[in-house]
């Protein structure tokens, strides 16, 4: 009995291993077709540090995107949503690097997170600071 079991299994194995590859590449290719994303532009809080100055663009908005089906990505209420950068750490002159935060109030109760990528474009702001005049040190 065993011997016919082991038999028909490993019959043409060859063919069964190679259709079982070609399924799970129809998988992947079916779950990432289905992938959306949706891009949306939030106005973003910048904390500025006290004894310093932006002399370069400080962003005004930066752009959010969700990716995920299209049945989870519109469920997101982006008026939840906010942006904050942090430059009140800087300590010295030039090129100041901050990533950009993402505060998603309750987000996770009404959407299923694990569905969905949320990510901001740029992930990082560059911002260059010279010494505010008068500010000694």
């Amino acid at each position: 009995m065993r011997s016919k079991f082991f038999q028909k299994l490993f019959y043409n194995w060859q063919v069964k291993v190679i259709s079982f590859l070609l399924a799970v590449l129809v998988y992947f290719i079916l779950v990432f077709s289905i992938q959306s994303s949706r891009t949306v532009s939030l106005p973003v809080e910048v904390v500025m540090p006290e004894n310093y100055v932006a002399t370069s663009n400080v962003p005004k908005s930066i752009d959010l995107v969700i990716q995920g089906t299209e049945d989870q990505i519109y469920l997101v209420d982006v008026s939840n949503i906010t942006l904050k950068v942090d430059f009140s750490m800087v300590d010295r002159v030039g090129v100041s690097y901050a990533t950009v935060q993402i505060n998603m109030e309750d987000l996770s109760s009404y959407v299923d997170t694990s569905a969905i990528s949320i990510y901001t474009k740029p992930s990082q702001v560059r911002v260059y600071f010279s010494e505010k005049t008068g500010a000694g040190k």
